[in-house]
């Protein structure tokens, strides 16, 4: 035989032992040869606070508009609170930078912004209708100033402020408020947006594919608000998180006023998911917390037209006085709510 053969043959038999000495070590000593990962979860804000309606009333965001000396951008998909109103007109009548969109043709709500953009035309505040690209703008944030971003469940009426179980997330990190400028210029000049910010989730952008990544990073708790709950990948996923020993509860949205609700909290509580339903204040926000450490605040639902064909706005926090905030108070609402 030749020398070199020889040779091959004898390093191809190291190799075989090598490999049966790796494996008899790993079924002797399991505990030694087991890998540590260190759990990840998506990038989020912690430079962050939060207030929740109806306990603050419209203050937050009058507060904020009374505020502005320079610029506002607003993008919202419904406008009707008077004191909003009247705070944007008095910054523009002082000289502040005031830029408006708003949703065409909201549900049950056309007559009313177009009384608002009319108004508010009258001033001489530029106003426009959302990019008809998308089949809702449901966003709603402002930039006080290019300085401070408000990322919002809510809409600005009176309802959302006195009525509604919501939230509003205030950050000041240059980072994401020139992520939501980005988002707001791209929607004003008809233009794609392209992404920015890691926390911010956008639909159609990426708000599908972060806020499963957020619920698949869970491995002890996830709560949920739901206003509507209406996309089997989600519902799937939540079902899946909770057969792998998740504790996933949910709280929706009555079935008296969000039909569908019905459908989905049957399908999900069948499968270990423990769902209750909020009547009173109306649930309107849209939140996800994941194990205590990171949570979704934002515009989009948790339905399929919201993932895929609106303008939506929401982000991601890491701060853990606004996590514990959320927490306690989806605690005291999941406590009060309807099991059936």
């Amino acid at each position: 035989m030749h020398v070199k053969t020889k040779k091959a043959y004898f390093n191809l038999f190291l190799t075989f032992l090598l490999v049966v000495a790796f494996i008899i070590y790993g079924l002797l000593f399991p505990h030694i040869t087991a890998v540590y990962v260190p759990h990840e979860y998506p990038n989020a804000a912690n430079d962050a606070t939060l207030f929740i309606e109806p306990q603050q009333k419209d203050y937050p965001i009058t507060d904020a508009i009374d505020s502005a000396r320079k610029s506002i951008d607003l993008e919202v998909y419904l406008l009707s609170d008077k004191y909003v109103i009247n705070s944007l007109i008095d910054a523009e009548k002082r000289g502040v930078d005031v830029r408006v969109i708003l949703e065409e043709h909201p549900y049950k709500g056309y007559g009313a912004n177009k009384s608002v953009k009319d108004r508010l035309s009258h001033y001489g505040i530029e106003t426009k209708w959302a990019n008809r690209a998308y089949q809702l703008t449901h966003s709603k944030f402002l930039v006080i100033d290019q300085k401070t971003g408000y990322i919002l469940t809510m809409n600005l009426t009176k309802s959302s402020f006195t009525k509604n179980r919501e939230f509003g997330i205030i950050t000041d990190s240059k980072y994401d408020v020139e992520g939501l400028e980005e988002v707001f210029n791209a929607d004003w000049n008809r233009k794609p947006y392209t992404e920015g910010s890691d926390n911010l989730v956008v639909s159609p952008e990426n708000s599908r594919r972060k806020i499963e990544a957020l619920l698949n990073s869970a491995e002890d708790e996830i709560f949920i608000y739901a206003e509507e709950m209406e996309d089997q990948e989600v519902e799937n996923l939540l079902i899946k998180k909770a057969r792998e020993g998740v504790k996933v509860e949910v709280i929706l949205a009555s079935p008296s006023v969000i039909g569908s609700n019905a459908d989905a909290g049957k399908y999900l509580k069948l499968n270990g998911v423990e769902v209750r339903y909020m009547d009173s204040p109306f649930l309107h926000a849209k939140v996800a917390i994941v194990d205590r450490k990171i949570a979704y605040v934002g515009s989009v639902n948790f339905s399929t037209p919201s993932f895929d064909k609106n303008r939506e706005i929401g982000i991601l926090v890491s701060n853990q006085g606004v996590l514990n905030k959320l927490v306690n108070t989806f605690l005291s609402d999941f406590s009060n709510a309807v099991k059936n």
